[in-house]
Formats: C-alpha cells, sequence, structure tokens
C-alpha cells in the first residue's frame, strides 16, 4: 500500500479544493482513497492506493502540485509584490492574469525540478524553501514592473505590454464565443458548448481572467452593449476577435437574452 499526504496552511483552502477535487477521480479510478482533515489549522489530504498503482498516482499528484504552484501561489505572490495603480479593477486583473500566465513552461519545469517526495509534502514549505530560483524569478517580473509603473498609466502604453504578455502566451483553444449581457457573460468553446470548467458565468473581471487562461486563438463575441471589459477585451485581441450581434449566436443560454 502506497500512502501520501499533502499538507498546507488552511488559509490555502481554495488550493486544497482544487487538489482534492482534482485528484478524486483520479484516486478513484486505481481504486484507492482520498481523504481532507483539518487540524490545528493546517489542511492534510491523504491518498492511498495498491503499490501497483502508485508509478501512476504519482504522476497525477505531481501535475496538481505543480500546476497550485505555478497557478495560486503565483497570483497570490503577484498580488502581494506588484505596486502599481492603474485605472480599473479589469485592467489590474488582465494584468496580473497576463503575469500569472507568462512563461509558465518554465515555472512549471523550476517547480518540477525541485519537487521531490515520497509520504508526504507541506506545500508551503516547499514553497518558500525549495523554489528559492522560481521565487527570485517572479521577484525580477515584479521589480520590473514596478520600475515602470509610471509608464504603464498610459493606456497605449499599457495597452501594448498586456498585447505583448498575452501574445506570448501558448495557445489553449482554437475558438471561444462569447454571450454577453448586462447581467454577465458566459463561454462556450468553438461548437457552442459551454465551457462549464469556470463556473456558469460571471462578470468582466471574470471573464478576462478566464479568457487569458484558456488563451484562444480566436475570438467571437456576441453583444449588443459595449463597457470596458469589451473594449479592453477587443484592443488587447485585436487581431483575433470578432464582434458579431448577439442574436447570431447558435445558441443562447435562456438567462442571457
Amino acid at each position: 500500500m502506497w500512502e501520501f499526504s499533502i499538507m498546507l496552511q488552511s488559509r490555502h483552502n481554495k488550493v486544497a479544493k482544487f487538489l482534492f477535487n482534482g485528484l478524486k477521480k483520479y484516486v478513484e479510478e486505481v481504486g484507492g482513497v482520498i481523504t481532507s482533515f483539518d487540524q490545528a489549522g493546517i489542511i492534510h489530504i491523504v491518498i492511498a492506493c495498491d503499490e501497483v498503482e502508485k508509478s501512476r498516482l504519482f504522476y497525477y499528484v505531481k501535475s496538481y502540485i505543480v500546476e497550485a504552484i505555478c497557478s495560486y501561489f503565483k497570483i497570490e505572490f503577484l498580488r502581494k509584490n506588484l505596486k502599481i495603480q492603474l485605472k480599473n479593477k479589469v485592467s489590474i486583473s488582465a494584468f496580473e492574469k497576463a503575469l500569472q500566465y507568462f512563461d509558465k513552461e518554465t515555472d512549471r519545469y523550476l517547480v518540477e525540478k525541485y519537487l521531490c517526495f515520497n509520504k508526504n509534502i507541506f506545500l508551503e514549505s516547499f514553497f518558500e524553501f525549495k523554489l528559492k530560483v522560481l521565487k527570485s524569478k517572479w521577484l525580477e517580473l515584479t521589480k520590473i514592473a514596478n520600475e515602470n509603473s509610471s509608464y504603464l498609466l498610459t493606456e497605449d502604453t499599457f495597452i501594448e505590454l498586456l498585447k505583448f504578455l498575452i501574445d506570448n502566451l501558448e495557445i489553449g483553444y482554437d475558438t471561444i464565443n462569447i454571450i454577453s449581457d448586462v447581467d454577465g457573460y458566459k463561454l462556450f468553446d468553438e461548437n457552442f458548448k459551454e465551457i462549464d470548467k469556470f463556473g456558469e458565468g460571471g462578470d468582466g473581471i471574470w471573464l478576462i481572467e478566464n479568457l487569458i487562461a484558456l488563451s484562444p486563438r480566436k475570438i467571437n463575441v456576441y453583444t449588443d452593449i459595449e463597457n470596458d471589459e469589451l473594449n479592453l477585451i477587443n484592443n488587447i485581441y485585436s487581431s483575433r476577435i470578432n464582434i458579431l450581434p448577439k442574436h447570431t449566436a447558435k445558441t443562447v443560454d435562456k438567462r442571457f437574452l
């Protein structure tokens, strides 16, 4: 029997939910057991499976830990160290998200390089003491942004930087369809199948953060309105975006009519 524990502070409960919910499927596929509990401010995620399934499950455990560091821990690090005052929350969220995903392949490589574990791992300790090279890389990124923050207050300069960051992200989807209304937005793939990995829809900040995460090659926006977030998306994805009348969408959630 192979047993493994992931431990992290209770303040990182979102990370714990990401790990537990993501790994649950793979643990059950190999006939293993996964459980989670909070004890003295520490969340424990405990996994057990037959020794013969260890290698297979180990691959998924490693992948999810790497993703947790490169996504959740990185955005937390950026928000703590960035000292830039942009004009609105949508712009701030877009900039933070673009930096989060920028050069992610190198981030993943560095985490995997130092990720050696056997029976358990304390995630915060691993991040603080084993990933100093990665943190130095992120700190340099925030330092450059902070030192040039005055230039980013100019709309054209900010848009150009944001476009540069986003254009250098790896393409994740071929086509994303966006349906908008005064109440919010919803994301669909190229076949107008709802993308539910991010929830059932959301506001402008939700939209731009998830659009950057999906990194589509082409974007179709079905809308009859104009607002700041759609203008920003139109500017930074200018070579990839089509803005179309809402009624031309193949399928529309009734809540968005």
